[in-house]
């Protein structure tokens, strides 16, 4: 039913841009950028009500802050994948405070508790740039998903001196066209429809597609201790996206747990995660970088479609 759903407003869109191009365009823009309605657990609730909680506006947006710790302890901050909410880190908190961290999480529009509105990764990384300026440096950063690809954008438009020590990068994507054209297969979007979406999407950023290649971004974060985790059964966001970050992340490790699936909830992961933060302890079976690919090869370039 979902799908039928799903295809049926695709076909509403490719219709429509047949009489309104423009229209159609805009509003398939802000169909990729609408978030999924939030649903908040109980569980996950009961949670989120053991923090201090701050509701504001961060780079023009409406988000809500979750804070856990001592002000004056060393600052972990942990930013979530697309349609989850804050929620999603009660199994890691924990961890963090009795190890003498203090923690930050956030919902960002049309997330968890905070108010409805549309979100994409430039947003995203707008609001945990100002995040790791007021209250950082972090220690260490913890990114799933949409949040991982977010933080990298992030730190990438940071100074070094605001940079982590250590990153977690769980399940996340790294080069926003294949996203792109993900929405297009899936909605079933027809090519003049597509492409005059893409760059009414480029004239609202500023900045084209091809510009938001994160993996090629981490080709500077040679600094920065990296751990990529990955399912290669994961059926949201392809390994072959995380095999790519590790191709540019210089000394970075990538993890591949046969089990968690795109979520990576398991107790297992959640565990080998913390380690890493806490102690920089790297997963047994975890594959080093040695050889990371020069970000600017011509060949390097071309087939990223640079």
């Amino acid at each position: 039913m979902q799908r039928f759903i799903i295809k049926t407003i695709g076909l509403g869109l490719n219709l429509w841009s047949l009489v309104a191009p423009k229209q159609a365009a805009a509003k398939a823009v802000q169909v990729f950028s609408q978030p999924p309605k939030p649903h908040v657990r109980e569980k996950e609730r009961q949670f989120l009500e053991t923090a201090r909680q701050l509701r504001r506006t961060v780079a023009d947006q409406a988000i809500v802050e979750y804070h856990w710790g001592a002000a004056e302890a060393p600052l972990i901050v942990l930013s979530y994948g697309w349609g989850y909410n804050s929620g999603r880190w009660r199994y890691f908190v924990p961890a963090l405070l009795e190890a003498g961290y203090r923690v930050l999480a956030y919902d960002p529009p049309g997330h968890g508790m905070a108010p409805k509105g549309v979100l994409n990764i430039p947003a995203n990384a707008a609001i945990l740039r100002v995040l790791l300026e007021e209250y950082g440096p972090a220690e260490a950063v913890v990114g799933h998903s949409f949040g991982g690809s977010s933080l990298v954008y992030a730190l990438h438009q940071l100074p070094r001196a605001l940079h982590p020590k250590r990153m977690a990068v769980m399940a996340s994507f790294s080069y926003a066209p294949r996203v792109f054209l993900e929405y297009r297969k899936t909605l079933g979007l027809w090519s003049p429809l597509y492409w005059s979406m893409v760059r009414g999407f480029e004239q609202r950023v500023g900045k084209t597609l091809d510009h938001y290649d994160f993996a090629i971004m981490t080709s500077a974060f040679s600094h920065v201790q990296g751990l990529l985790v990955h399912d290669p059964a994961d059926a949201v966001t392809p390994y072959a996206e995380a095999q790519r970050y590790h191709d540019f992340w210089p000394d970075s490790h990538l993890h591949s747990p046969k089990e968690g699936g795109h979520h990576l909830g398991t107790a297992d992961v959640t565990d080998a995660v913390l380690q890493f933060i806490l102690n920089g302890k790297i997963p047994v079976l975890a594959v080093r970088q040695e050889r990371p690919v020069y970000a600017e090869h011509e060949l390097v370039r071309h087939f990223a479609g640079l």
